[in-house]
């Protein structure tokens, strides 16, 4: 039975996901071009012929950027500053401290980490929030209802952007439905290297799972029965 994901945009400048649909009748007319019409050259074996591949595309949703950005790498020295954060800001030699539950992140100023500040109810807030291991955490402005007993699997996308890495990461329905309450979900990107992303270029994608995926176990029932085949020997049927 289909299951309904329903997304929400909370905030005017919020994309949500979007599903992909692979055209398929681009290159079944360059192949039925090519089969009628020429001697030797085909070209049936394309990508959008290959079942397995079309599924893989279509599989989720994707994930869109808000805005324009242009992404520089952000060092992070994590602290234990509760006590003193004037001077551990000041040891280590950073200009901001952002303090993450159980500690404190030290970064240098960066323009793009509070260029973006959006309009809520509270007042102005940051749309990246310094998360540690040089990663931030991007709040995107939609909500999602994830489905009791799923779970929501985040991946990089093959078109995001080189020089941002999209970490994996997986979110209970607990999870997203507290976000969706706020400020929308949030992934965790870390630029490597100067990048400019667009408004509405794909930066990663998202995945419904079944908790029974999470528990899925190995089983290798005939591997004791194999025997070892000493080194240039091939196996006999």
């Amino acid at each position: 039975m289909p299951v309904d994901v329903r997304f929400h945009q909370l905030h005017p400048w919020a994309l949500p996901p979007q599903q992909h649909q692979v055209n398929r009748q681009p290159s079944r007319t360059k192949a039925r071009l090519l089969r009628e019409n020429f001697r030797y050259t085909r070209a049936e074996r394309q990508p959008e012929h290959c079942a397995p591949w079309v599924m893989g595309q279509e599989l989720g949703w994707r994930v869109l950027s808000p805005v324009d950005i242009s992404f520089t790498p952000l060092d992070q020295i994590e602290l234990d500053a509760v006590e003193d954060p004037e001077g551990a800001g000041r040891a280590a030699n950073r200009t901001e401290l952002w303090q993450r539950e159980k500690s404190h992140l030290a970064v240098e100023k960066t323009s793009w980490l509070h260029l973006h500040q959006f309009k809520t109810a509270r007042g102005w807030e940051n749309m990246f929030l310094v998360n540690g291991a040089g990663t931030v955490e991007w709040r995107l402005g939609w909500g999602i209802d994830v489905p009791r007993g799923y779970f929501l699997l985040i991946v990089p996308s093959e078109q995001t952007p080189t020089g941002l890495e999209v970490p994996t990461g997986i979110l209970s329905n607990t999870a997203t439905s507290r976000m969706s309450q706020e400020n929308g979900l949030s992934i965790a990107v870390r630029p490597t290297a100067p990048v400019a992303v667009r408004r509405d270029q794909e930066i990663a994608r998202i995945v419904l799972l079944h908790a029974d995926s999470l528990q899925a176990r190995s089983v290798y029932p005939d591997v004791d029965a194999i025997e070892d085949i000493p080194e240039g020997e091939s196996a006999r049927a």
